[in-house]
């Protein structure tokens, strides 16, 4: 029963627990970027960080909704002249008899994420050819090994001098990746909102996630093993896109508070005003 115990667990907090736990740390640098450049003279900061995440984030919660059976009522990808600020939304309704639909509220709160992430590795791998693979390795061995937050924090800074160095792209390659990188990362975020939402999603995963343990741990250990594997591999592939994620919005949130340094001391607001 204990061992069973462990081998669900693994499959429950491996596959949902590495986005949840970085989507709201990038969610957190989103907040404080936003609130370092403000709306008034930092609007071409936040159109650069919200231009391209913003209709990336939509399009992960129109891609869910539609997908489980919710009814779309009204979406905007992008809508720079939203006089309330809010330049992207999706409004969607749902059968809550329907569980496919209930659970779809937990993948609408994880498909901005799953969109985002899979943007972040289409640029690594078309930007930065081979750095990627090497970069998963040494996470895989840091996870193996047990390593603390202070091991991943250097493997990620010592990925970014290892993409410059690479010579098997060209520098606009490498300069275009980052640049994508940097105006795509604040939006791979979970929204507190969207989770809050999502509970009755939540324990529908956790029963399927449940029933999935139970059927394969009926065949032989050896499954269970390939099984835990890949969802391994999955969870170190989600953790190293989501290393380099925040490791952009943390440079964001930097760019951001120089900002604000700049525009408390010459009243940029003020002078916007008049």
């Amino acid at each position: 029963m204990p061992s069973f115990i462990a081998y669900y667990l693994q499959i429950l907090l491996l596959t949902v627990a590495p986005m949840l736990v970085f989507g709201l740390a990038v969610m957190l640098c989103n907040r404080l970027f936003c609130m370092l450049v403000g709306a008034e003279s930092g609007w071409p900061l936040l159109l650069f960080a919200s231009g391209l995440s913003t209709p990336v984030r939509e399009l992960g919660h129109l891609i869910f909704a539609f997908v489980t059976f919710h009814r779309i009522v009204d979406f905007r990808l992008l809508d720079l002249g939203n006089e309330e600020g809010e330049l992207g939304f999706v409004e969607h309704d749902y059968n809550r008899k329907n569980p496919v639909a209930v659970f779809g509220n937990f993948l609408f709160a994880l498909g901005p994420s799953l969109l985002g992430l899979f943007f972040v590795l289409t640029v690594v791998l078309s930007c930065f050819h081979g750095m990627f693979t090497p970069f998963m390795g040494q996470i895989s061995d840091l996870t193996e090994t047990g390593a603390g937050f202070a091991d991943y924090a250097r493997a990620t800074i010592n990925f970014f001098p290892a993409l410059f160095r690479d010579a098997s792209t060209g520098v606009v390659a490498k300069i275009l990746g980052c640049l994508l990188i940097a105006a795509v990362c604040l939006g791979v975020f979970v929204s507190l909102d969207d989770l809050k939402n999502a509970w009755g999603g939540m324990v529908i995963y956790a029963l399927l996630a449940l029933l999935f343990a139970g059927l394969t741990a009926l065949f032989d250990r050896r499954l269970q093993r390939i099984l835990t594997g890949g969802i391994r591999l999955y969870a170190v592939g989600v953790t190293a896109l989501y290393l380099v994620v925040l490791a952009f919005a943390v440079c964001m949130v930097a760019l951001g508070a120089l900002f604000f340094v700049i525009r408390t001391l010459f009243g940029l607001d003020a002078r916007r005003a008049d």
